[in-house]
């Protein structure tokens, strides 16, 4: 399994646990077994959780409450549910504004001949945030998939 496959899945486990914090879910009850069933290693499931409680504990360093509206073209080529996404996960607290300008220039950049639907927006932010992983030593760590957090 290579890095950027075990960050997209990282980032379907993060979809799948916002998907069920917004239905009013705690994050203590989420069927972690379901995602097993689903196919996802212990260790990717410690690291999307890993992630998600580091941004709850950065969320209000993240975004200082602004907001960030697409413009025409950025409206055109991102849709909806990718923009909702993106914001969720700024929200989360993982993403800083700087991030979310970063991942929407890269998506236009990508987008120029098609939509960016959310598969796609996630395959941006998970490439994103590798690099990003790259150029910051000592920050937020991503594990590989083969860890777990205790």
């Amino acid at each position: 399994m290579n890095d950027r496959y075990t960050v997209e899945r990282i980032m379907e486990i993060i979809a799948y646990v916002m998907g069920a914090r917004a239905k009013g879910t705690p994050l203590a009850k989420i069927d972690v077994a379901e995602l097993s069933r689903q196919g996802y290693t212990d260790g990717e499931i410690s690291a999307a959780f890993s992630w998600i409680m580091e941004g709850a504990d950065n969320t209000q360093e993240s975004h200082n409450d602004s907001f960030r509206m697409l413009h025409g073209l950025e409206e055109e080529t991102i849709t909806p549910d990718a923009w909702g996404m993106l914001l969720s996960y700024r929200n989360l607290g993982f993403l800083s504004n700087e991030d979310l300008e970063q991942i929407i220039e890269r998506a236009m950049v990508m987008g120029h001949d098609t939509d960016i639907d959310v598969e796609e927006l996630r395959a941006i932010v998970a490439v994103y945030l590798m690099h990003r992983q790259e150029e910051t030593s000592g920050d937020r760590h991503l594990l590989s998939g083969t860890e777990s957090v205790n």
